[in-house]
């Protein structure tokens, strides 16, 4: 029977059953269907991997329990709202699961990101993208390089040298670093934000003159207003004279003195402040006083029009100065960002690469101005119902672009799509969500649809106990009071009324914290609150049940620490990094020293560990004074006597993974199964599989150590300690929340000001520094500053209510006891809006420091969770070799083609005559390519035997010596630009060089030819050139002289 589409939009608080009620109505539109393929038209979008993996595991757990005859609570309520009968519910469960598990690629409960990416590579042609283009997930790894290329230009490239050291030099003027280095690569994160990618777009046809030559002419226009404000303020004092006026006529001189300063010092006045004198004077129609003679004072009246016109006069030259002002301080940083965005396009563009960020933008421009956009077209007709979870957390233009899909289904019958959110926990406008959105949509205010909309409510919070509902609803209801926007203050108010469910009982605590006067003592006060709190509680709690929230990242480090020393078992991203180990950190020590053998800082750091783990029984300086000045070789040689055996020829033979497998096994690194060496492992497996080296893995371990880790057990009965950002959608029976947030206060804030005066040439818009000074340049910039403003009041109120709202049972504040010497407290602070609610409840007192909220004993009962966790005890790692496995890795074995052998035999004798130096080397390269099995047994000596012939020819010997320089496969590039790549120079005491080229195949004309262009591109670079040699591999070595 067909329906009519339906849209209902539900506001969903913390705690009040959001995944439960998007469950429901999933399986409700799959068991009302005959069809038991209707979930491939269900699409169903949530924010995260794990919510969706959430998701899709309830909807298949209750299918099978239902499929079971079991009747749980979701059972019950499905069964009272689609009026089927049990029997039937069963059948068509039994069916569904089997389905699905059969099509599961078709069970679409996906995050907007998968969603996105999958209609990318689904119609990339349409999209105008390459079909095998690839997609980069580490963006910033990208927006480095793009930086690096920018830096390494300087000295090259003029114009670019010179706005670069005006970057610099901005930067060391406002006290901050010079290194613009690391500067640049902070900087340029903001093109990677979704909201600030169209304006960059915006800019992409601007040059580098266009920034300096509007630089430029600014700077001119800044000389001419200070002259021409001048000149207002003369202009006044000679009409206040000509009118036989004195200063002292004007109630209390304001008029002639402000007037009288502009002429003197121009812009150097402080002429905001000032100006709201003048401007109370004229509202207030106040020139002068009553004392003053009737004479003087129709004097006055005669001239104050004029007096008024040269004011406002003055105050717009003034307000185009402060303009200038904010534009002439952007304008270098601005064009620096433009340039390494450019140089980001030129990456992408060469690598074939698209980063995920861009994807949303991409089908925003394809949709745009289509009736029915046909990238849709396909996808439109299979999905009829929409589930949207977390729609506080969509993005702006991730919206837009479901938008047109969305209303296609709506239009026809059966169709459907449900939203769910919170414009309280909405805590990511940094990556383009708006709270704003979704309070339009869970209103009346806003229906992008032409079907009516039906809002609901979920108003049970069915997480926490009675006394953390109550709380939770009379504080943030107080709090809207703080917020100016009037939508933001009915979304606290409205949504605060949460009712209560039957855990009745629990405890709230408010702790505020006195300044320390000890500089040392004040920084661990948080912590060390917080470790008292946790011996308080864990006589009631156990360990695993209690979490601390923190505002950020730097916070939680500090009380882990603080918590660590004092021997609190605790588990936090910071714990679980690999780079905590120190068995981890001794591999790379290891790798670093044998890529860098002059490394002594690292050697000392290597042997620190080794006296450790080996157990050696000298003292550790007799020990590290024994090896303080050895070699490498000579380190791992006396080792030997302690039980390493780690051989560097051996080491250096072997192909990335097995190196660090070989420094495991070569010094006893592990006996028993250790979880941060076996993430490291797999790190190293996924780099393998790029090709690298020691070099590009020391350079990836430089990056991303700061983020690499292991995923620990949830059971582990240690307290954890997170972000609020990180604890979104999680819950704990105990919360500590140490914290004092400054509302309005941001890290380098930026906006884009746009409507630009005309003289700007043709710059629409400037990224420009978000401060008070923006509202005081023209009525726009005082719009977006008080939206600004108020969207910052938002935030960081909605990251106050996801921190609170995560407690289940207990949740302890702890913050800052902030009162001015005159007893007022400072709500712009998280402390003051916490002391304002006391004060507004008669429970502040000055004296006292602890507030609480309920009966702080244990209501809930107290049971350990058996963990299910499997732990390896042993560590397994046998070299490949052992077990008789041979690798063939190379075409012409697979093929088995004449042709194929040919041009693998040349390229293989190029690449081991590459990294042959001297003639010692021949038998450890021909090793590895047998390790890494590019040949075998048989190949490896006939190769050997060949090279061995040419490294001891007698007319070559002498070019494969350690008594000359060798540079095998240098990249040279011409005075045209082109590159060449002789296979092996010589440069010998006399500075000579001889240049060696190989060749498999028969003499030829051409290869003469290619030798003397080497001759000539290495004259032109003045080196004189002793010999020219060919040297022909084939069943014999031939050697040429050109």
């Amino acid at each position: 029977m067909q329906k009519p589409a339906t849209f209902e939009v539900y506001n969903a608080s913390a705690g009040s059953g959001k995944t439960f009620t998007l469950v429901k109505e999933y399986l409700k539109v799959l068991l009302n269907s005959e069809d038991i393929f209707t979930f491939q038209k269900v699409l169903a979008i949530t924010f995260t991997n794990k919510a969706a993996g959430e998701m899709k595991e309830r909807v298949l757990s209750n299918l099978e329990d239902f499929a079971d005859g079991k009747e749980n609570d979701l059972f019950k309520i499905i069964q009272q709202e689609i009026t089927i009968d049990k029997a039937t519910i069963q059948v068509r469960s039994k069916n569904i699961l089997e389905v699905i598990l059969q099509n599961y690629s078709a069970f679409s409960i996906t995050t907007i990101d998968s969603f996105t990416y999958k209609i990318i590579k689904s119609f990339a042609y349409d999209l105008g993208l390459p079909l095998n283009f690839e997609v980069e997930m580490d963006a910033i790894s990208l927006l480095n390089e793009a930086v690096d290329v920018l830096i390494s230009k300087i000295g090259t490239d003029k114009k670019l040298t010179k706005l670069l050291i005006d970057y610099s030099v901005d930067k060391t003027d406002d006290d901050k670093s010079w290194d613009i280095s690391r500067d640049l690569n902070e900087f340029a994160k903001v093109l990677l934000n979704e909201d600030d990618i169209k304006h960059f777009r915006g800019l992409a046809d601007k040059q580098l003159e266009d920034f300096t030559n509007l630089k430029s002419k600014l700077f001119t226009h800044q000389k001419e207003l200070k002259v021409v404000l001048k000149n207002v303020g003369i202009a006044c004092l000679e009409l206040i004279e000509n009118h036989g006026l004195e200063h002292k006529d004007f109630m209390r001189g304001t008029i002639p003195k402000f007037f009288s300063d502009l002429s003197l010092v121009s812009v150097k006045i402080d002429f905001l402040k000032r100006g709201e004198t003048i401007e109370k004077a004229i509202e207030n129609n106040q020139y002068y006083s009553k004392s003053t003679s009737d004479v003087i004072a129709s004097s006055i009246e005669n001239i104050v029009p004029e007096i008024i016109n040269l004011y406002k006069k003055a105050k717009d030259i003034f307000s185009q100065f402060l303009m200038n002002k904010l534009a002439l301080k952007n304008i270098i940083p601005l064009a620096v960002l433009n340039n390494i965005n450019l140089e980001l396009e030129q990456i992408k563009d060469e690598n074939n690469i698209r980063l995920n960020a861009e994807f949303n933008q991409l089908i925003s421009d394809n949709i745009k101005e289509q009736p029915a956009p046909f990238i849709y077209e396909r996808i439109g007709q299979r999905f009829q119902h929409y589930f949207i979870d977390e729609m506080q957390d969509t993005s702006l233009l991730q919206w837009q672009n479901l938008i047109p899909l969305i209303d296609n289904t709506l239009a026809q019958e059966n169709g459907n799509l449900l939203l769910v959110g919170d414009g309280k926990q909405a805590i990511y406008r940094w990556r383009g969500g708006k709270a704003e959105q979704f309070i339009e949509l869970g209103s009346d205010a806003k229906n992008p649809f032409h079907i009516p909309k039906e809002i609901k409510n979920l108003e049970t919070n069915f997480r926490s106990y009675s006394e953390i509902i109550n709380f939770n609803n009379s504080f943030f209801q107080h709090t809207s009071n703080f917020l100016q926007n009037e939508s933001y203050k009915t979304l606290f108010l409205e949504g605060n009324k949460q009712v209560e469910n039957s855990k009745k009982g629990g405890f709230v605590s408010l702790t505020f914290l006195d300044k320390e006067e000890d500089k040392d003592a004040n920084k661990v006060k948080y912590p060390k609150k917080v470790l008292e709190k946790i011996n308080q509680l864990k006589d009631r709690f156990f360990l695993n049940e209690i979490c601390v929230l923190t505002r950020t990242k730097k916070d939680g480090v500090a009380v882990a620490n603080y918590l660590s020393e004092n021997g609190v078992d605790i588990i936090s991203s910071e714990t679980l990094l690999i780079q905590n180990s120190v068995k981890v950190c001794f591999i790379i020590d290891v790798l670093k020293v044998l890529q860098n053998p002059n490394d002594e800082e690292t050697r000392f750091e290597m042997l620190y560990f080794l006296h450790q783990h080996l157990q050696i029984e000298k003292p550790k300086h007799v020990f590290f004074k024994e090896f303080a000045k050895s070699d490498n070789e000579t380190i791992l040689e006396s080792l030997k006597n302690y039980g390493v055996s780690f051989e560097i020829s051996t080491f250096h033979q072997l192909p990335f993974y097995e190196k660090i497998e070989e420094i495991i096994r070569g010094f006893n690194l592990v006996n028993s199964s250790d979880a941060y060496v076996q993430f490291f492992l797999d790190v190293v497996l996924e780099q393998q599989r790029k090709s690298t080296d020691i070099g590009a893995f020391l350079e990836f371990w430089e990056i991303k150590k700061e983020k690499l880790s292991i995923v620990a057990p949830e059971s582990a009965n240690a307290v954890q300690i997170m972000t609020i950002h990180k604890s979104k959608g999680l819950e704990f029976p105990v919360v500590i929340f140490p914290c004092d947030v400054d509302v309005y206060r941001q890290i380098n804030p930026k906006v884009w000001l746009d409507e630009l005066p005309e003289s700007y040439d043709n710059f629409k818009e400037l990224l420009v520094d978000f401060s008070k000074s923006l509202s005081e340049v023209n009525s726009r910039g005082l719009e977006i500053y008080n939206q600004q403003r108020e969207e910052l009041e938002l935030d960081n109120f909605n990251l106050l209510y996801v921190a609170l709202t995560r407690a289940v049972e207990q949740l302890h504040v702890i913050t800052e006891k902030k009162i001015s010497a005159k007893g007022e407290e400072n709500t712009n602070f998280y402390s003051g809006v916490f002391i304002n609610y006391l004060i507004h409840n008669n429970r502040w007192d000055e004296d006292v420091l602890e507030y609480s909220f309920g009966n702080e004993m244990r209501v809930s009962e107290r049971k350990q969770e058996i963990s299910l966790t499997e732990v390896h005890q042993k560590f397994i790692s046998t070299p490949w070799q052992e077990h008789n496995v041979v690798l063939l890795a190379s075409a012409s074995k697979l093929w088995d083609t004449t042709q194929g052998e040919a041009i693998n035999f040349g390229n293989l004798f190029h690449e081991m005559l590459a990294k042959i130096t001297i003639k010692d080397d021949v038998d450890k390269v021909v090793e590895q390519y047998k390790q890494q099995g590019f040949i075998d047994e048989l190949q490896s000596l006939i190769i050997k035997k060949t090279i061995n012939t040419v490294v001891t020819h007698p007319k070559l010997e002498n070019y494969f010596s350690k008594d000359v320089i060798i540079y095998n496969e240098r990249e040279i590039v011409d005075v045209d630009n082109q590159v060449i790549i002789p296979d092996r120079l010589v440069f010998t005491d006399k500075n000579e060089v001889v240049i060696i080229d190989y060749k498999t195949g028969n003499p030829s004309k051409e290869h003469h030819q290619q030798l003397l262009k080497y001759e000539r591109v290495l004259k032109s670079m003045n080196f004189n050139i002793d010999k020219k040699i060919l040297i022909y591999m084939n069943n014999e070595i031939d050697v040429v002289e050109v």
